[in-house]
């Protein structure tokens, strides 16, 4: 996984969220910075590893996404780090 990624799994939230919302808070922390093409770009590439479920896949824009049981496994194994 590369660094962005890393990087990007251990903000993500129990809670349901938004490309945008993500964005912002990386954003504003200073670590990265990200569009939200790229934020997008991974959100679904986790999507795909089953690592988060899209709540509302059809909607064209602000996508829901919420963590998997594998994705908190996962983000727990990051942000041990």
């Amino acid at each position: 996984m590369g660094s962005q990624r890393k990087e990007l799994i251990r903000f993500l939230q129990d809670e349901q969220f938004t490309g945008e919302v993500l964005r912002k808070k990386i954003n504003e922390r200073g670590t990265l910075k990200l569009s939200l093409r790229e934020i997008s770009r991974h959100l679904t590439s986790f999507a795909e590893k089953e690592l988060l479920i899209c709540l509302n896949p059809k909607a064209p824009y602000n996508r829901l996404y919420i963590l998997t049981k594998k994705g908190k496994e996962i983000r727990k194994r990051f942000v041990a780090q």
